[in-house]
Parts: structure tokens; sequence; C-alpha cells
């Protein structure tokens, strides 16, 4: 731990280096704890499938967690809309034949590059945002308030459970993402530059 807050002020000490590795930490920091929740993800459905049929383990997490699903896609679609973007299609409950995703949000970018850069970015990467949120105030309510009746707190420990199986990025989010990120990265070495510079950070 010494050694990780010692690089930490090694670098704070340098505004240039700093800005650099915020720049390249803060996307790709985004997909690999998209990457390390679905490896958790998948290594308790294996785990569970050793004592349930696997086949009843798939059903629970791509239909039976459906709220999951749902929640996902609309995030997608209300960060399109706050950014800018034009939502063409939301579908909730429409199985692709190719991937096995239950849903899918098509939309189409709207204004120039920088900003078409940043729908890429936090349209196809809003589930992890709003996942996390769900995830933690469900299972905050689920086990953390002991005097919340136990229907609700089943209910919420449900809820977040279908929403951490749902939470990361799928392929085609992640093809989405990384149209945006060259520009992406700009910005935030750009933003984190000035803010080490005026000592904000």
């Amino acid at each position: 731990m010494d050694h990780i807050m010692n690089f930490y002020h090694y670098v704070h000490d340098f505004p240039l280096l700093f800005a650099v590795l915020a720049a390249v930490v803060i996307p790709f920091g985004i997909m690999i704890s998209g990457y390390l929740i679905g490896l958790l993800g998948e290594a308790i459905a294996l785990l569970a499938s050793l004592f349930v049929d696997p086949w009843f383990v798939l059903t629970m997490i791509n239909s039976l967690f459906f709220p999951g699903v749902m929640i996902h896609e609309l995030s997608h679609a209300f960060f399109a809309i706050i950014t800018g973007g034009v939502v063409t299609e939301v579908a909730l409950f429409k199985r692709d034949p190719e991937t096995g995703s239950l849903g899918h949000v098509y939309f189409h970018n709207r204004g120039g590059k920088i900003l078409r850069a940043i729908q890429n970015v936090f349209i196809s990467s809003a589930p992890m945002y709003i996942g996390a949120v769900v995830v933690f105030g469900c299972f905050t309510a689920a086990f953390g308030l002991p005097y919340l009746p136990l229907g609700l707190r089943i209910f919420c420990g449900y809820l977040g459970t279908a929403m951490f199986y749902h939470m990361t990025m799928s392929p085609a989010d992640v093809k989405v993402y990384m149209k945006g990120v060259p520009i992406f990265m700009a910005i935030v070495f750009i933003v984190a530059l000035i803010l080490r510079l005026i000592k904000v950070v």
C-alpha cells in the first residue's frame, strides 16, 4: 500500500504525467471494471451450475433476471437523450438470434466529432453507471436496512442481483465505446492537466 501511495505522490508532482495516466486509466479502467464484473458473474454462475442444472442457471440470468435487461437498455436510452443523441428504437424483450441478448437500443449521433465521441463513450457504458447505483442501493436496502419488510428486502436483493448480471457492456457496446475513446482520452487529458495545474486535484 505504501508503494502505491508513493507512486501516486510521485505522479501527482508532475502534472503532465498525471494527465497522461488519467487519460489512459479512466477510459480503460471503465472497460476493465466491466470485464472483471462480468468474470465475477460468470464465476458465480459456474459455481451455481455445480449444484443446479446449468440450463436453469442460464435461464435465470437471461430470462428471470429480465429487470436487469430493462434497466440496462433504458440506461442506454437515457444517456442517449441527455447527451444529445437520437433514440430510434428501444427493444426490451426482442431476443437477438446471433448474440442471444434480450434487448437493444439503436441511436443516432448528433453534433460534431467531440460530442459524438462523448455520446459513444457514455451511451455505451451507461449500464455500468446506472447499474452500480442500482446494485449498491438494492443490496444496501436488502442487507443493511433491518427494519425493511422481509418481502421488500427479498425484492431488493432480486433486483440488485438481476442488475448485477446485466450491468456490464456487451460486445456491441464495447465496439461503440471504442469509437469514442481516442477523443475522450484527449478530453480527459486536457481536463486533468488543467485541474492539476490549478491544484484542484
